[in-house]
């Protein structure tokens, strides 16, 4: 008897270990991540931030509270990406996974790229390759087909976006002195305290809106006037040149407002 219970025992173990095994060849790809895509062809880097949610081995995200898209190509920096397409800031990012292999569409406005790569953890690596675009940035470049493009991702969680930015932004009513309180909520939803010193606008003005990966994604009114937000944070600098920094951008005229520090 006690031979036939060490034996049961050892055969539940197994099973429970083999339905273990089962449960993380899959693993979810869900919460806020940050892809960052770079081009062989034109040497941009594209940030695809993107608040995932799972359904079994499948995840996406769609529409701008869900994905947002920068592009820094030669020092510049393009809102919506490079390539915003027919639909500008109207992204989304679908993934399948299965084993350790994934397979990751970004729509970047109407701009299809699809790549391949492999999940470590909840670290994404991989490479892409498209022919035939008809983005404007892959149009005439010597060297390389018509609409050709190829490169690499990397993908990785991030954390929430919070703390107090200080610095100065061009906005519509002049050059303010800023102090930009932001606080995540659970479901992604952003509260944004501004603290503005300038020729018109002086005082605290609340905005609203969502923290999209490492972006926030607020608007609100300041002095009468609607304001709409789209910032970057750069915890290394890697981008920005200043690490913990946010660059800022008026989301009405896609121009760069300015470089807030944290504090």
């Amino acid at each position: 008897m006690k031979m036939r219970t060490i034996w049961l025992a050892l055969l539940l173990i197994l099973t429970v270990a083999c339905g273990g095994s089962n449960k993380l060849t899959n693993p979810p790809v869900s919460g806020a991540y940050e892809f960052v895509v770079t081009s062989n062809v034109t040497g941009g880097v594209t940030l695809v931030e993107a608040n995932l949610a799972a359904s079994g081995s499948r995840s996406s995200a769609g529409g701008p509270n869900q994905v947002q898209i920068l592009t820094l190509e030669k020092k510049t920096w393009y809102v919506n990406g490079v390539c915003a397409g027919t639909t500008p800031g109207q992204n989304s990012l679908s993934a399948s996974v299965s084993g350790n292999n994934i397979a990751l569409t970004f729509n970047e406005g109407g701009y299809v790229l699809p790549g391949q790569g492999m999940l470590t953890g909840t670290t994404i690596a991989g490479n892409y390759t498209v022919n035939n675009s008809t983005c404007p940035d892959l149009v005439g470049i010597i060297g390389y087909p018509q609409g050709y493009d190829s490169g690499g991702f990397v993908g990785n969680q991030v954390p929430d976006l919070a703390g107090t930015f200080i610095g100065t932004l061009n906005l519509p009513d002049g050059t303010d002195n800023a102090a930009l309180t932001l606080t995540e909520n659970s479901d992604s939803s952003l509260n944004v305290n501004a603290q503005l010193t300038g020729p018109l606008d002086n005082g605290t003005f609340p905005l609203t809106g969502s923290a999209v990966g490492n972006i926030m994604f607020v608007s609100g009114t300041v002095s009468g006037q609607p304001l709409s937000l789209l910032g970057y944070f750069d915890k290394v600098g890697a981008y920005t040149g200043m690490p913990n920094s946010i660059v800022v951008f008026d989301y009405h005229t896609l121009a760069k407002a300015g470089l807030l520090l944290a504090q």
